[in-house]
């Protein structure tokens, strides 16, 4: 019963700390689960108190830990960062306190070996509040009238909650947790659970206590207090809120319709209804980056969630339902269900990617969600093409190594192998092996082959460990080389597989994948044949001879496919008539095999040229794309003028067939694709469309409203491309004005990416005094201006790394530094990058700044390979 979980009485927590696992030990999960800490003791239940002081920069803190000892032992060790000790006691016995820094461990000593059972520790501490998100932060920002504020936000994944308070933290340590948090009284206080209790703290202070959680990790978590105002609805019996800041509540409410959405969807997939009575959305301005799935009290940054249909595009409600079905769906996998170690961290990850397309699209299949999702999954069949990619699972040694699983293959490529997995054993009955799973391994934490024998005892004998087995455990996806033959006007495809990279003459191994193959016999037909080529070599019936076939249809599967030249024709004669998916699914593998050295450039320009004339924007965007391409690789070189006068020949005409300047009767996909084209034509240096946007820009700084929000965003995006002082500063007084986040976002991006030098500089300039809560914003901004300004931005990078990177977190920073000096790549020369990621790295995460440099030699292998492709090609049609 839900009420049980709320509870506050200690001996009831013991008895419940596994409920509805099928351990026949209730530690059998710590048990199995890698860890620096013992496993003597294990926590069940914190009550922990916070008192912040925001001029100190200190937490006064207590806390009362049960802990069952296991076996008799003199010492308890738990993790504690930046933590000073006050008087610690176990069952009223004073204990002896020492610290290993190294190691963020703390040790109590007992003179007596302390005896097998339940005990209760006793501690006094001190803490320190951080300025980044990292434990328990203090969050600067401007109010709505541009007054200096504050609030404070918790980020505890992975390793942060000792920051916040000593503990086991380690997610197979799961325990029950009840919080009291010390703020100003006029201000509102959010945690994982309902607020039991409120009382005074002091003179204008308040103590609120909320209600015991149910058993999970300690990085679960959540503490947010501030001048928050609140909207809420219910759905499926769960009470639904979005906190937000004073004034920014109606930016709130199609998050919250978000929310009643997902919750009884939720709850019906997983088969499991929601177990804490509430569910509660925190927006959070600046700094916070992205979200934090803490358990029944989800943290966003504003940025993401927010939506003004005024001022933004109705499209922009896709990223918003997509983060909110992502941090939602965690709710289940990964807090209900969770890891017991971060190397199985991809599992939760996975699952909450795939959902944040799958939930989506259940509910506005007309947003082609998992074509929208396409980007995503080809840059992270880029990174796992590398030599240096790692398998979806990898071991985690320690707790350093941990922040370098969170990347897009432990994301995406982890939930396209759900999705694939779903579509070849039908979405019925994978729901139905996944409803088993959750059931069984509820407050407990799960393992993969767990789930894969649930998933088989589904699928009529299909063996499901053996079928994920080398899409998890090794490296790498495959391509498939399909060639046809015909003989009495029926086909036949023979297949080939071999490991793909991203460099065509590296050896490819001898790994062999079971691909769950979508054949579609005719490709100007809906029908597909699931089918898994599980051997390196085999044949398969191909159907009639005189249609064009594909073999990963719809784009489901995670690899690439190389088709003979006949093939090839076939499909490119038939291309306007194949489906979204499949047409962006040729386009992205003749790109990649030419980026490769698998074909050449023009076999992906036949399939561009096939595409002449569609109004599909989804596919035009790609092809858009590569004319983008080509524009950077050309930067500074003898043929630039060239390339420019070629791109602009090819995106001009397409202006019209998406509605002009003017957008009439586009909707906002088409719209999107025709702001890609305008700033396209900017780069090359079209006059025309220059000026107009200068033109447009002057009716805004007239009227802010004149044109709907893709129009407006479009003439400030070319407008502060070719800006002089005076349109930049306008810029600038237009994004410190702007109260929604993600106007602001888009005012201050147009500005960074000012072509003029004097500008730029004044942009590079301007991260060094950014206020708080745009201070961690920092190195991107760099990374933003060095696309057209890249040895100014890169001798500043370098000059001022230390104080650009400081308001990141440690979680963060290695990741920033890395993605920021990788971007550098094709634009620097490759020594100087590695010698930043160096000097910018630690040594223990020194596989990321590895992984950072496989990709720049990779980018400039790739240019250097196709630039004079794109060079003679262009010199033959000007």
């Amino acid at each position: 019963m839900r009420s049980a979980f709320y509870s506050a009485a200690p001996a009831l927590l013991l008895a419940g700390l596994c409920a509805g696992t099928a351990s026949a030990s209730p530690f059998a999960a710590i048990d199995a689960a890698q860890g620096a800490l013992p496993k003597t003791v294990v926590p069940t239940f914190y009550a922990i108190d916070v008192a912040p002081n925001p001029k100190t920069m200190k937490i006064a803190g207590h806390e009362r830990i049960t802990v069952t000892v296991r076996k008799p032992t003199r010492t308890i060790v738990l993790n504690e960062l930046q933590t000073t000790f006050g008087a610690v006691k176990l069952d009223g016995t004073p204990a002896n306190v020492s610290l290993n820094p190294a190691k963020q461990q703390a040790t109590f000593s007992f003179a007596k070996p302390v005896t097998p059972g339940t005990h209760v520790l006793d501690i006094a501490y001190t803490a320190t509040v951080q300025t980044s998100a990292q434990g328990l932060f203090k969050q600067n920002y401007s109010d709505m009238q541009g007054k200096p504020a504050y609030m404070y936000g918790t980020q505890l994944e992975a390793t942060d909650a000792r920051r916040l308070f000593p503990g086991w933290d380690e997610p197979a340590f799961r325990a029950r947790f009840r919080v009291s948090f010390v703020v100003p009284k006029a201000w509102t206080a959010v945690s994982n659970t309902p607020i039991v209790a409120t009382t005074a703290a002091g003179p204008a202070l308040k103590r609120v206590t909320f209600a015991t959680t149910p058993a999970m990790s300690s990085y679960l978590v959540v503490l947010c207090a501030g001048d928050f105002q609140k909207s809420s609805t219910t759905a499926d019996g769960i009470g639904l809120s979005v906190y937000a800041t004073r004034g920014k509540m109606p930016q709130s409410q199609y998050a919250l319709s978000v929310m009643k959405d997902l919750m009884p969807y939720y709850d019906s997939y997983y088969g499991i209804k929601f177990p804490i009575p509430k569910l509660d959305t925190i927006a959070i301005p600046g700094g916070f980056l992205g979200a934090m799935e803490n358990w029944g009290g989800i943290t966003y940054n504003e940025s993401t969630i927010m939506y003004d249909p005024k001022l933004q595009p109705a499209s922009d409600q896709k990223g918003i339902f997509g983060i909110i079905a992502h941090e939602e769906s965690h709710q289940w996998n990964g807090d209900l269900t969770s890891f017991g170690w971060w190397d199985d961290v991809w599992l939760a990850e996975g699952f909450a990617t795939w959902m944040q397309t799958k939930a989506p699209d259940h509910f506005h299949p007309e947003w082609h969600m998992f074509i929208d999702a396409d980007d995503a999954v080809q840059g992270a069949m880029g990174r796992d093409a590398q030599i240096t990619t790692h398998p979806v699972y990898i071991p985690v040694h320690n707790e350093t190594e941990a922040a370098a699983v969170f990347d897009e293959i432990s994301y995406t490529k982890a939930g396209a192998v759900l999705r694939m997995l779903e579509q070849y054993l039908g979405p019925d009955k994978f729901q139905t092996g996944l409803q088993h799973f959750f059931r069984t391994h509820e407050y407990t934490a799960f393992n993969a082959n767990d789930l894969w024998k649930d998933l088989s005892a589904e699928s009529n004998g299909v063996d499901i460990a053996a079928v994920t087995h080398n899409w998890i455990y090794q490296p790498g996806f495959p391509v498939v080389n399909a060639t046809a033959s015909c003989s009495g006007g029926k086909r036949t495809i023979t297949l080939t597989q071999h490991r793909y990279l991203n460099d065509a003459s590296a050896p490819t191994g001898s790994t062999v994948w079971s691909i769950p193959l979508n054949l579609k016999a005719d490709a100007t037909s809906a029908q597909t044949t699931p089918l898994i080529f599980n051997a390196q070599s085999s044949t398969i019936d191909g159907g009639s001879c005189t249609a064009p076939f594909v073999l990963n249809g719809d784009a489901v599967g995670f690899y690439r496919t190389q088709y003979d030249a006949q093939t090839q024709a076939a499909q490119q004669t038939a291309f306007l008539k194949f489906t979204t998916a499949d047409k962006l699914n040729l386009l992205n593998d003749s790109k990649a095999f030419a980026a490769s050295g698998l074909q050449k450039f023009d076999n992906y320009l036949a399939y561009a040229r096939a595409d002449n004339g569609d109004t599909d924007p989804l596919v035009v965007n790609g092809v858009l794309d590569s004319y983008g391409q080509m524009l950077t690789f050309e930067q500074g070189k003898p043929e630039e003028a060239r390339v420019q006068k070629y791109v602009a020949s090819q995106v001009k005409p397409m202006l019209a067939r998406f509605g002009g300047w003017d957008g009439t009767g586009m909707n906002d996909d088409q719209l999107q694709t025709r702001n890609t084209i305008l700033f396209l034509l900017a780069r090359t240096g079209d006059t025309d469309t220059i000026a107009e946007a200068k033109r447009r820009f002057a009716v805004v700084m007239q009227n802010p409203q004149a044109y709907s929000p893709l129009n407006k965003q479009v003439v400030m995006g070319v407008a502060g491309y070719a800006a002089d002082a005076a349109i930049y500063q306008q810029l600038l007084t237009m994004a410190m004005k702007a109260t929604n986040p993600t106007e602001q976002q888009n005012d201050f991006f147009a500005l960074f990416g000012a072509k003029d030098p004097a500008l730029a500089q004044q942009s590079l300039n301007m991260t060094l005094h950014l206020p708080p809560q745009f201070a961690p914003f920092a190195p991107f901004i760099v990374g933003a201006v060095a696309q057209e300004h890249p040895k100014e931005s890169w001798k500043f990078l370098n000059d001022n790394a230390d104080k650009i990177f400081a308001p990141m977190s440690a979680f963060e920073r290695v990741g920033a530094v890395s993605q920021v000096a990788g971007g550098f790549a094709t634009l620097i020369p490759a020594d100087q990058i590695e010698a930043f990621l160096k000097s910018h790295v630690p040594p223990d995460a020194a596989g990321e700044a590895k992984k950072t440099m496989d990709d720049v030699h990779t980018r400039q292998a790739v240019e250097d390979r196709l630039l004079p492709q794109i060079d003679a090609f262009v010199q033959s049609q000007t």
